[in-house]
């Protein structure tokens, strides 16, 4: 029995001390003087779109406002949309008096559209976002302030704002995991680079990025890995905002956050190459801390509960119903409030399940519902 206590010791060990280098880093993280600039630069605007239009025009509106138009490009790279997201998209732009234009091609998935977009845009510096959420009017104008503050940067990340059409558990776990989330990034981001760009908000140089695979991996975390791995370094900037939907529903909130996890999985284990002392503390402390988080952490945490269920069982049947009643109690805390322990336990069985999920190919997404913000 003793060995066996130290086995299930030694695996619990891990989860918990992964998440508690996290939890003090999160705390002490800091964030950095703002940078700005006496003149914006000439910038290209990719929208990855698949049937967007419910929201297309919501969104082209919001870019009108969010910079300069003569110093914006607008590119929907529409992948085979089946409703009206081209003729809406073209009318908006045209509307707003944006430059811009809609290339149109076969169903093909995210990975390339974006691709797409940024061979078609015709700026050195490039952003990324969504269709379906909204930038504040100092989200690009601070992404470009830390961009083009170093020649070592590559690329940079703005933060994530969600809301949610309902109050339910599902809807508040994502805004606890939210609420560590962006200060882990920062922490990263101090020591060299953040590890995954959160994808609707992300601006980089051309010079600085490789072309994204377009059957494997999340584009936000392929994007900033492939910037690593050309020399650059990524940047978290959390003055800039993006304002996003979030599911509240679980049907809605699994579908979307097992197929990225999945997508994150594809894109850390196949960019492995990556743990190396080349790539300086992002390699030698950042990439191995989220290899442990995305792919050793959910394995060894259900495992563990497992093994104290039974551990707790042999001595009585009662202590392991009352341990998994108070796993159990512990998730549905966050129906009363969101707190960070419900959504560790929710979003750890969305990564198990991404794990397995690897053996599917996932590269064509299909979007949740789309409600203008």
């Amino acid at each position: 029995m003793t060995i066996i206590l130290l086995i299930l010791i030694a695996i619990t060990f891990i989860p918990l001390s992964v998440y508690a280098i996290y939890i003090i880093a999160a705390v002490t993280s800091r964030i950095p003087l703002s940078e700005s600039l006496e003149s914006l630069p000439y910038i290209s605007v990719v929208v990855p779109a698949y049937n967007e239009e419910k929201v297309i025009e919501s969104r082209l509106k919001n870019l009108a406002e969010s910079y300069p138009h003569e110093k914006i490009e607008i590119i929907i790279s529409n992948d085979g949309s089946s409703d009206n997201t081209k003729e809406i998209a073209l009318k908006a732009l045209d509307k707003y008096s944006l430059t811009g234009k809609v290339i149109t091609h076969d169903r093909s998935g995210v990975n390339k559209a974006i691709n797409r977009g940024i061979e078609q845009s015709s700026s050195e510096i490039v952003v990324i976002t969504g269709s379906d959420g909204l930038f504040d009017k100092n989200t690009i104008p601070d992404l470009m302030g830390v961009l083009m503050s170093s020649d070592e940067i590559g690329a940079v990340s703005g933060d994530m704002v969600t809301y949610a059409e309902g109050d339910t558990l599902f809807s508040k776990s994502e805004s606890a995991y939210r609420s560590i989330y962006g200060k882990i990034c920062m922490w990263e981001s101090n020591l060299h680079s953040t590890y995954c760009l959160n994808g609707a908000v992300v601006a980089f140089k051309k010079k600085a990025s490789s072309t994204l695979n377009t059957r494997r991996g999340a584009d936000d975390a392929s994007m900033a890995l492939s910037v690593i791995r050309n020399g650059y370094k990524c940047k978290y900037v959390p003055s800039a905002k993006f304002y996003e939907l979030v599911p509240h529903e679980f049907s809605e909130q699994r579908r979307q956050k097992i197929r990225r996890a999945t997508r994150l999985l594809e894109a850390t284990i196949f960019n492995r190459d990556v743990f190396s002392p080349k790539y300086g503390k992002f390699g030698m402390v950042v990439y191995p801390l989220r290899l442990l988080m995305f792919a050793v952490v959910p394995s060894t945490f259900f495992l563990s509960l497992i093994l104290w269920t039974l551990v707790l069982s042999s001595f009585s049947i009662y202590y392991g119903i009352a341990f998994i009643g108070i796993m159990l109690c512990l998730v549905f805390m966050g129906t009363i409030k969101a707190n960070v322990i419900s959504s560790f336990i929710i979003y750890q069985s969305y990564l198990l399940l991404g794990l397995f999920n690897m053996l599917r190919d996932v590269h064509i997404w299909e979007p949740n519902k789309r409600t203008k913000i």
